[in-house]
């Protein structure tokens, strides 16, 4: 019979979103990793050479779900729609919301990574920055100052809805259902102020 292995790789960057998530990026490290994971640190090296590559990881993985949960929307300039699966996944992934917000755009790693991993880094980046353009062709209407009208959407998408959950994941809270119609009035009032002119 085979034997299974009992810490994954799996296992390993999931304890490291967590201590992310709960301590913040700079409590990462493969002592508090294999704490969080119960595992030997033995085994966390066995299966990852250093702190940076698990974070690099766990980066991908929560980049990876944020982009098929919500970002996915962006590309059929549904805007709304956007708005309610980042509410969504925020409720039901709240340790994977927290440590998107650990960080502005990638955790520092404070180590050089490999080339395979810094190219999967930049190609998650890219396909998030994809959608984002799509959703930005989506609403901008042809006289539009692009400047303007990426600075909304970016208010509409990340500003805005980041603002309202942010307190209550901070705090271990559930984010209240009030919530949406709050954000559903910005987002309302957003496009009804610009609509015919830069965006929507």
């Amino acid at each position: 019979m085979v034997r299974l292995a009992k810490f994954t790789e799996d296992s390993i960057i999931n304890a490291s979103i967590e201590v992310a998530a709960r301590c913040g990026v700079a409590a990462v490290s493969m002592s508090a990793i294999a704490g969080k994971a119960g595992a030997p640190i033995g085994s966390v090296y066995h299966r990852f050479e250093s702190r940076g590559a698990i974070l690099a990881r766990a980066w991908l993985q929560v980049k990876a779900d944020f982009r098929h949960a919500v970002a996915r929307h962006w590309s059929d300039g549904n805007t709304w729609a956007a708005v309610a699966a980042f509410l969504q996944w925020c409720r039901e992934k709240p340790l994977y919301a927290k440590f998107l917000l650990q960080c502005e755009d990638c955790p520092v790693f404070n180590e050089p990574l490999s080339a395979e991993l810094n190219a999967e880094l930049e190609a998650e980046q890219d396909a998030l920055d994809q959608c984002f353009r799509q959703c930005l062709a989506h609403t901008q209407s042809g006289s539009a100052d692009s400047g303007e009208a990426e600075a909304i959407l970016r208010f509409m998408l990340f500003a805005s809805p980041i603002a309202m959950v942010k307190p209550y994941l901070l705090q271990d809270l559930d984010i209240p259902a009030r919530i949406e119609q709050v954000l559903r009035a910005s987002h309302d009032a957003v496009t009804a102020a610009h609509s015919g002119n830069p965006l929507l």
